[in-house]
C-alpha cells in the first residue's frame, strides 16, 4: 500500500458521513426558515415590494413610450 491509497481509502471512509451531515443541517435550516413566521412575512413584503415595483416601471414605460409617440410624430 502506497501512501496515496492509504490517504483515499481513509478520505473516503469520512466523505459521506460529513456530506450527510451537511445535507441534513440544510434540510433542517430551510425547514427551519420556512415554518418561521418571521420569515414567511418578510418573504411576503419583499414579493409585494416587487410587485409594486415592477407594476411602476411597467407604468412609467407605457407612459414614455406614449410621450414620445406623441412627441415623434408631430
Amino acid at each position: 500500500m502506497t501512501t496515496t491509497t492509504t490517504s483515499t481509502a481513509a478520505v473516503k471512509s469520512w466523505v459521506p458521513v460529513v456530506a450527510t451531515i451537511q445535507v441534513t443541517l440544510g434540510l433542517a435550516g430551510l425547514v427551519a426558515v420556512l415554518a418561521s413566521p418571521t420569515a414567511a412575512v418578510v418573504v411576503a413584503t419583499a414579493v409585494a415590494l416587487i410587485a409594486l415595483t415592477c407594476r411602476a416601471l411597467l407604468r412609467a414605460s407605457r407612459q414614455v413610450d406614449r410621450i414620445l409617440a406623441e412627441e415623434l410624430d408631430r
